[in-house]
This record gives structure tokens, C-alpha cells and sequence, in this order.
């Protein structure tokens, strides 16, 4: 498997555990505010044999998880038999993902107890892919989603980075109505965008930080309605906090 580098112990990327967290190399999106886009040059990080990823996550006792990042994990060929693996020495696995390829979902789910996954937008056609750089398949991101949502043992999030130069109001309440209309009952984080150097000089005044109070004015609408799933804002105000505890 190549990895781009691996994080010994991180509070922030499973709620609730310390992990290690192993960020892969390689992604078939393109969006422009990714502040991982190292993962994406040719030749960055290195092989490693999953015996060797395998001694470094049971040697370390401090961690209770393994988030597996990128890039987009999917996309590497011996992801199942490191979930396999993980398994064995009993850390609890999550996985990160844009949700482009249920097919790779759909094998390792019985591997793993978690999927955070980045919906970039609202499935609608041109808005997606305005987003995600490049042409987005929606019927497979739907089927993946759907998929998902009927297994009860998987820890599922979705989330939706807030960048105002590429979303608004109607497109986070296009994607709520969505989330609910397919009976998702997971949980959804509306994250804050943060420039962080990654993401290169040229998009610094492009993409700019939401400020917390507009975050709260757009999921605070949801507070009181009746949904099948949690509402949460992740940003530097409040950290990780369901909506119903927003002040």
C-alpha cells in the first residue's frame, strides 16, 4: 500500500478514540480547496508491506482505532486485506471517503466499523463536478450512500466542508432534504473550511473561511425539525458539537 505519511496518535479524526491515522496516496477528484493535494503528486510517500503497517499500528498501544485517509483509499488495490488485517488485532477501523466506488465499500464493510464520507455537494449534475474537478458518476455516490445507511453496525457520517465561493444556503438545505428523503440515519457535520498550506498560495483568496456565526445560521434551521438524522458543525469555535447544543 503507498502512503503519503502516517499520524502515531490523533484525538480528532474518530470521535471519542485515539487513532492512528494513515493517509493514502492517489484521489479521482480534483477539488481545488483540498489541503491534501501532496497525496496527489507522483512519487510522494512511499510502498509499505501491510505486515509492516500492521506492527506499527500493534505496537502502539495509545491508540484504540485506525482512521485510513487520504487521497481516496478506495483507490488502493490491498485495502481489504489491510481491514482484514486491522481486524485481526481488534482496532476499531475507519475509513474516509468521496463515495465514488461502492463496489470497494460494499467488500471491505464487513472489515470495518466506521465510514466518514465527504459529499462535496448536492447530487445534481454540473454543481457536483464544479466542486470535485472533474466528472462525478452520482448513481454510484447514491448507491454507496444507500448501501451505507442499511448497515446498522457501521458507524456513518457524512459530512459537506462549507466553502461560500462554492456552496450556499439552498445547496446545504438541497442536501439535508436529500440526506432525509433516503431515510439516512447516521450523523451530518457541516465542517468549516479552513485554508491550511496544502491547499497552495494561488486559492488563498479564492477560498475563504466561513466565519462560525454564518456555519450556526445555516444548520440552526434544522434544530427543531423532525429528521431521521443528528446535525453536527465541526469548526475552531466549538469543535465537534451537535446542533442541539449550539447556543
Amino acid at each position: 500500500m503507498r502512503l503519503g505519511g502516517i499520524v502515531d496518535i490523533s484525538t480528532k479524526d474518530i470521535p471519542g478514540r485515539s487513532s492512528m491515522v494513515l493517509f493514502t496516496v492517489g484521489c479521482n477528484f480534483k477539488c481545488e480547496f483540498c489541503y491534501n493535494k501532496y497525496l496527489l503528486q507522483p512519487n510522494i510517500g512511499r510502498e509499505y508491506e501491510i505486515k509492516e503497517i500492521i506492527d506499527k499500528i500493534a505496537t502502539n498501544s495509545l491508540v484504540s482505532g485506525v482512521s485510513i485517509t487520504g487521497g481516496e483509499p478506495t483507490l488502493q488495490k490491498d485495502l481489504l486485506d489491510l481491514c482484514k488485517q486491522i481486524q485481526k488485532i481488534d482496532k476499531y477501523i475507519s475509513i474516509d471517503t468521496n463515495g465514488s466506488n461502492p463496489d470497494v465499500i460494499i467488500k471491505i464493510v464487513p472489515f470495518i466499523n466506521r465510514v466518514a464520507m465527504d459529499l462535496k455537494g448536492p447530487l445534481i449534475p454540473g454543481k457536483l463536478e464544479k466542486i470535485a474537478g472533474v466528472k462525478v458518476e452520482l448513481d454510484k455516490i447514491l448507491e454507496t450512500i444507500k448501501f451505507l445507511n442499511d448497515q446498522k453496525q457501521i458507524d456513518f457520517e457524512i459530512r459537506t466542508t462549507y466553502i461560500g465561493k462554492l456552496l450556499d444556503a439552498a445547496d446545504i438545505d438541497e442536501i439535508i432534504t436529500f440526506l432525509n428523503n433516503v431515510g439516512f440515519s447516521g450523523n451530518f457535520v457541516l465542517t468549516q473550511y479552513q485554508f491550511l498550506e496544502g491547499v497552495g498560495d494561488e486559492y488563498k483568496k479564492i477560498f475563504s473561511k466561513p466565519e462560525h456565526d454564518i456555519l450556526v445560521k445555516l444548520i440552526e434551521l434544522y434544530k427543531h425539525k423532525d429528521l431521521f438524522f443528528k446535525i453536527f458543525l465541526r469548526d475552531d469555535v466549538v469543535g465537534y458539537c451537535s446542533i442541539n447544543e449550539l447556543k
